[in-house]
């Protein structure tokens, strides 16, 4: 698999900015008002604001009103894929292995049910019904095996994965 990311114009266009990308990475810590981020990034409030406007415009920051008319600043699920790319691989992956497990588990309870049917094994139905259990029996042992298979994988991704994208471009 390639770590292509593909991003709008209006992504594009707000990520331009190296002060942006900051915003970004502080925002991936935690949601945070505009007098935070302006402390933390040693910026002017009205700059901070005027660059969570772009990043807003392009979605991949988000307006979060509180109770107390606080107004918080968070990521959106587009810009923390953006950010963390390797946790839409691990969920895909993730969510086809339950999908085969749960597709295991069915096909041996289908056997079972076969299996506890009164029928002779003399008849052609018994001798079909043998060996179209035996043949369910190899497909949960696929879709098991497939299951794990694609656990592993998610796992291994998880334990080796890099830093997020836009934070390898500030290394030197």
């Amino acid at each position: 698999m390639d770590d292509k990311i593909l991003l709008d114009k209006g992504s594009f266009m707000a990520l331009a900015s190296e002060s942006r990308v900051k915003l970004l990475k502080k925002l991936d810590e935690r949601r945070m008002t505009v007098t935070e981020l302006s402390k933390e990034l040693e910026m002017s409030k009205p700059a901070v604001l005027k660059h969570l406007t772009k990043l807003v415009e392009a979605g991949l920051v988000k307006k979060v009103e509180s109770e107390r008319k606080w107004v918080y600043y968070a990521l959106t699920m587009k810009g923390k894929n953006i950010l963390h790319p390797e946790r839409v691989k691990i969920i895909l992956l993730l969510s086809t292995s339950l999908i085969s497990l749960i597709g295991a588990i069915a096909t041996l309870w289908m056997v079972s049910r076969m299996r506890g049917t009164n029928i002779s094994y003399e008849s052609a139905v018994a001798k079909n019904l043998t060996s179209t259990s035996s043949n369910l029996i190899y497909i949960s042992l696929f879709l098991f095996i497939l299951s794990v298979t694609l656990i592993a994988i998610s796992i291994y991704i998880w334990i080796n994965r890099k830093e997020p994208l836009l934070y390898s471009s500030n290394r030197r």
